[in-house]
């Protein structure tokens, strides 16, 4: 089952991925480790040294007390030399007496044998001549005996002590050279590489593989696999590290409730980069340097005993992840413990746990399914919630700053609209499909809304390099294709039109994602297990109705542009929070949700529902 993907963008991943990386962890032990065992070297190599001058003083007390071929360190290259040609003589002088002593034996036996018929003896005779003819008439084309010097190196037996000789040596280095650069050639990525992460769970074994699919040829393969410790709900793709270094990095949220950071350009990693919340490893770790010291000597450091979980961890399955696009270092995650969280990072690489999570909301009364960050302005935060709500918030105010819209049913995703920043589309469990103007979210009016599925909508994908095109899964295994209209056309205000559905051969489907660097690839998942892509290229009819809004800006330039355009948005989105902070009905309101709110709170949330 794939419950999730994220792509990664081009250019991100590491063309030629490590093998493996030592965490801080780690790096932090071996240190000790090598401190410890500098101490312990030093008296080793003090009493060393005492053992040697006392084997030395002996030895010159009587230097020439063994016997001359016991004196090892008498002898000469020249007599090593020839010892080695001694092999081939001894061989050659024993395999001489052995075949004197053979026909001793044979002529002694042959006069104690009784004399025997004339036709046997004459039989015997002819046999050995015709098997002496054979052997003389076989041409000997051997370039060395095989009882010499020579015949042995050229079997590769002469090596003494493990020397091997010039051409061996250069032959085995060649082996390995050519192991070294087939290895790097299996793994190695190239510019034409679609990489994608893909949350997957089998029978009782989860795990994170990272796809890549060659668009140059059509090949679809997996690179390579990361084993997790629970099922998987969420997938976030970011850049910024714990050490706040630039990467290739995922962010997994399952049924445990911490969020673990996986570098994706580590092939064989065994443990994420860092771990947001979760359960407390203090003690565990304590105890692994507590060992690593006792076994190399050192004292044994002071165990502290902890347990439970994190400060400011989740504390129960994390369903929703979002990395935010504007400030890198920043991760908005939901949980069902009816809670949105805001995660540093970079706090997490130095041991700040209470500053990792810095801030948390409560504005929903049930489990949290969803979240996104806008994607120009990196404050504001939209969520939605199984309590059939959607919300949008201010990071900058906890708590405070808070609209809330009422949905027909739960909701099951949500996306911000790259092209046009200002609408932000939810989807609901029924099949709802919705369209909010943020500018006018306190109205609870969307611009359009419509069934877009009787099955419902299990998520949505807006395209970001054509304007207006939109994608959404459904758990009737199909993927149905949207035109919402170009920005500033009077077609934003109309539900879009459907140009174009597919079974995608994959189950019930969970996750659809358009390829950021891409215009014409889609990649999906769901119950059958197996990953989908659909490519765009050779769609007649999805290339007569969308070729034409390419966007012809990418990178800085369009990222330049879209901010321009929505500094009236966030202008406007301040001020009717602060109108909304000043009215009485803003307070009404607010008290009314705290009510809510401390009712919840005293209700256990249910499990997260099976495969979401």
């Amino acid at each position: 089952m794939i419950s999730s993907i994220a792509w990664v963008p081009a250019g991100v991943a590491d063309a030629r991925p490590k093998k493996y990386e030592l965490s801080p962890a780690e790096q932090e032990l071996i240190l000790l480790m090598e401190q410890q065992g500098g101490i312990n070297d030093s008296r080793k190599k003090t009493k060393a040294e005492k053992a040697v001058s006392v084997i030395a003083s002996s030895n010159s007390a009587a230097p020439n007390s063994l016997p001359a071929d016991l004196r090892m360190d008498e002898y000469s290259d020249d007599d090593d030399d020839e010892a080695e040609m001694g092999v081939g003589r001894l061989l050659l002088a024993s395999d001489a007496e052995d075949s004197d002593s053979e026909s001793d034996e044979d002529s002694n036996d042959a006069d104690d044998a009784a004399p025997k018929n004339d036709d046997q003896s004459n039989n015997v005779s002819e046999s050995d001549d015709d098997s002496d003819d054979d052997l003389n008439d076989v041409p000997d084309t051997r370039e060395y005996m095989a009882l010499d010097v020579q015949g042995l190196e050229a079997m590769g037996l002469s090596q003494v002590g493990g020397r091997y000789t010039d051409m061996q040596m250069d032959e085995l280095g060649n082996q390995e050279d050519d192991d070294d650069e087939s290895d790097i050639a299996d793994v190695a990525l190239s510019p034409t590489d679609a990489i994608l992460v893909v949350g997957k769970a089998e029978d009782d074994f989860a795990s994170l593989e990272v796809h890549v699919y060659d668009r140059s040829t059509g090949n679809l393969y997996v690179h390579h696999d990361i084993p997790l410790p629970a099922f998987p709900l969420c997938l976030a793709h970011g850049q910024v590290s714990s050490q706040g270094k630039i990467g290739n990095y995922c962010a997994v949220g399952t049924f445990h409730p911490g969020i673990e950071i996986w570098n994706l350009d580590v092939l064989n990693a065994l443990e994420p980069s860092c771990v947001l919340g979760g359960e407390d490893t203090t003690a565990a770790d304590d105890l692994m340097q507590a060992q690593a010291m006792r076994g190399s000597g050192g004292a044994k450091p002071k165990v502290k005993g902890s347990g439970g979980l994190r400060p400011g961890s989740h504390t129960d399955a994390v369903m929703a992840l979002s990395w935010n696009p504007i400030h890198q270092q920043v991760i908005a995650s939901g949980s069902a413990d009816m809670t949105v969280k805001l995660w540093d990072v970079t706090k997490a690489g130095s041991g700040d746990q209470e500053g990792c999570n810095a801030a948390t909301f409560s504005h929903h009364s049930n489990k949290v399914q969803s979240v996104a960050w806008h994607p120009v302005e990196g404050t504001l935060l939209a969520t939605g919630s199984y309590d059939r709500t959607v919300a949008l918030l201010d990071a900058r105010g906890i708590g405070k700053d808070v609209k809330i819209v009422k949905l027909p049913a739960d909701c099951e995703a949500i996306a911000w609209d790259v092209h046009n920043p200002e609408c932000l589309t939810v989807a609901s469990e029924d099949g709802t499909l919705a369209c909010y103007d943020v500018r006018q979210f306190e109205t609870s009016k969307p611009l359009w809304s419509f069934v877009a599925n009787q099955f419902g909508v299990s998520d949505i994908s807006y395209n970001r390099l054509v304007p207006g095109f939109l994608a959404i899964s459904s758990p009737d295994k199909t993927v149905t294709l949207w035109d919402a209209g170009l920005p500033g056309s009077p077609a934003m205000k109309q539900p879009p039109k459907l140009c174009g559905s597919k079974d995608m051969c994959s189950g019930k489907l969970y996750t659809v994602q358009f390829y950021p660097s891409d215009p014409w690839l889609l990649g999906t998942g769901g119950s059958g297990n197996q990953l989908a892509l659909w490519d765009f290229s050779n769609e007649s009819e999805i290339q007569r109705r969308f070729a034409g809004r390419v966007a012809s800006k990418t990178g800085e330039q369009a990222q330049v542009v879209e901010a321009a355009d929505a500094k009236p948005i966030d202008a406007e989105l301040e001020s009717m929070m602060a109108k909304r902070e000043t009215s009485p009905a803003a307070d009404a309101g607010k008290s009314g949700m705290n009510k809510k709110r401390n009712k919840a709170k005293g209700k256990s949330p249910n499990k997260p529902r099976k495969g979401r």
